[in-house]
């Protein structure tokens, strides 16, 4: 049996399904502040009355990390660069306050120009002035040769004890400097909240007497072991719409192109799938506009939610922040819920609290209840329209977009959006009739993130780096790297070098199972180093990680407006 527990910013959804991937158990109860409360809660109704010893898997998606950057709950971070010559900082995309200091590595891994550590203790004074006590440390180059960032964080740690700090190279192994740099100071944002947080999911499921393995949902559609993300927390950044997306697979056929629309109580979240593949961000995420060396889906999310609260202002309908859970549910305000509910559209809660306030809303507006009621939906529903309107832009310039477009006999758009969420029934079936969607509404559309995350494969990335003049090479997985004792000369051999390599990487970190001999080659390079007429050498670049998807896939029984 498999279990999955997806944390909503309002509610918190799980399911437990069988061997042959059917649900047994659902459940969606509120998302308390205390995060781990609401997953013993919804632990505690799927394992009633089961043998605990029969669950070979619990998956966890939360919006933890998303949150804590989203709202700004971390101190701040600062970032000590190591840019080295060809580069000006200052017009790169850099979160936080930022000192440059001389020393460089050249793209062999060589250490070209030496610190100065009277640089290191001028940015100390100026971070310590600024009340920054969280240092990234980040020297392009620096996944081929650690040195100079090692040097500059054994300095502070020796020197200036109260400073929290990072090294980029222990946090990704990316080429690109800049994602690198800003993943770095993430990590340091979220790192004490999320270890907290893993503490007390682990103490919450032993509790439950739960012993199978434990992983986190990634970004990407794949998931990490649970020890293995306490060292990459950033890889459960926008696990949620993950989730989201993971599920609308799980429950649809298998080879469904279609937009992923998921509605929760805060947002609604986007995502696109070509023929049963998620579309992924070729150039991985960014968090508030900043790009970080995280792998993702391509997805969006919409300040819209089933609790987003009804205003008026100059005798126009709009909407304002959510204040809590819908009217019907005991909330303090009209919602959107609220709306879908007084319309028929939707059957949850209490009905009769609602129309009251519905009455004072719409006379105020001169319109009648049921006017209103349309005109709220009318607007909600364009909305929705725009933004995806506007994410398409976004996904037209993805590869894979570009690559299904050629394969595709039709070079348009696609018509179908799969909703999920709360409102998805009533909200979906209704946009499809007045905008000519055809709409998907799976079974557990309510619970389909958790769903997703129960059934998502495990997935874990390394890089290598080989430099065979200098006959040596590094991993992204922990900085490991070691004499090459083997020649290699073309970029097939770097190929099934890292590939043997992997295999004790997915033994350390115990991916297994599913598909631990799925891998993909996610790039590959090789070129020559060149010493005046002669070639001295190469350098290859091989990046692999074991395959995203789906262990199985739930019976179907997909409504639709057709």
């Amino acid at each position: 049996m498999y279990i999955g527990i997806d944390v909503g910013g309002t509610f918190t959804d799980g399911v437990l399904l069988d061997e042959n991937n059917d649900v047994l158990q659902s459940i969606k109860v509120p998302t308390y502040q205390d995060l781990s409360k609401s997953i013993e809660e919804a632990l505690e109704h799927l394992i009633r009355g089961t043998d605990t010893a029969k669950i070979k898997r619990l998956v966890l998606s939360t919006t933890l990390i998303t949150n804590i950057l989203a709202q700004k709950h971390y101190e701040p971070v600062g970032l000590l660069l190591i840019p080295g010559p060809g580069l000006n900082p200052d017009k790169l995309n850099f979160i936080g306050d930022v000192v440059i200091i001389d020393g460089a590595v050249d793209y062999r891994g060589r250490v070209i120009e030496k610190l100065n550590l009277s640089d290191v203790d001028k940015a100390a004074t100026y971070f310590s002035k600024k009340g920054i006590h969280h240092l990234a440390v980040a020297c392009k180059f620096s996944q081929r040769n650690p040195e100079l960032e090692d040097k500059v964080i054994a300095y502070l740690n020796k020197h200036y004890p109260h400073f929290n700090t990072m090294a980029s190279h222990n946090v990704s192994g990316l080429l690109n400097w800049v994602r690198r740099s800003n993943g770095t100071a993430f990590t340091l944002a979220v790192n004490e909240a999320y270890q907290g947080f893993i503490q007390q999911v682990k103490e919450t499921i032993h509790k439950r007497g739960i012993a199978c393995p434990l992983h986190i949902l990634k970004a990407d559609g794949g998931t990490l072991p649970l020890e293995a993300s306490l060292r990459y927390p950033l890889e459960g950044v926008f696990s949620g719409p993950a989730a989201s997306t993971m599920g609308a697979l799980a429950l649809t056929e298998e080879s469904t192109t279609a937009i992923v629309m998921d509605m929760g109580g805060t947002t609604t979240d986007l995502a696109l799938i070509l023929k049963g593949a998620p579309l992924l961000a070729d150039k991985g995420a960014s968090l508030e506009g900043y790009p970080i060396p995280t792998r993702a889906l391509s997805v969006a999310s919409l300040a819209l939610g089933g609790d987003t609260s009804i205003k008026s202002s100059d005798n126009k309908i709009g909407f304002g922040k959510r204040q809590g859970p819908a009217l019907c549910l005991g909330g303090p305000v009209i919602t959107i819920t609220d709306i879908l509910v007084y319309a028929g559209l939707c059957h949850i809660g209490e009905k009769d609290r609602i129309k009251p306030e519905l009455d004072k809303l719409a006379q105020s507006l001169q319109l009648s209840a049921e006017e209103l009621c349309k005109q709220v939906t009318d607007l909600v529903i364009d909305k929705l329209e725009k933004s995806i309107n506007a994410m398409f832009k976004t996904w037209e310039e993805e590869p894979a977009y570009r690559i299904w477009q050629v394969l595709s006999k039709k070079e348009r758009r696609p018509r179908q959006v799969i909703c999920l969420g709360g409102p998805a029934e009533a909200l979906g079936l209704t946009w499809g009739r007045n905008k000519n969607w055809k709409i998907l509404v799976p079974p557990h559309a309510q619970v389909a993130n958790a769903v997703g995350a129960a059934l998502a494969k495990n997935t874990i990335r390394m890089d290598l780096i080989v430099d065979t003049e200098q006959k040596t090479y590094s991993t992204s997985i922990g900085g490991v790297g070691d004499k090459l004792n083997k020649p290699l000369n073309t970029v097939e051999q770097a190929h099934n070098f890292a590939l043997e390599l992997f295999e004790k990487t997915k033994d350390k970190w115990d991916i297994q199972g599913d598909n631990a001999n799925e891998t993909e080659i996610l790039y590959e390079e090789g070129f020559n180093i060149v010493r005046g007429w002669h070639t001295a050498g190469k350098i290859f670049q091989i990046g692999v990680q074991t395959t995203p998807g789906l262990i199985g896939y739930v019976d179907k029984g997909v409504k639709t407006n057709e």
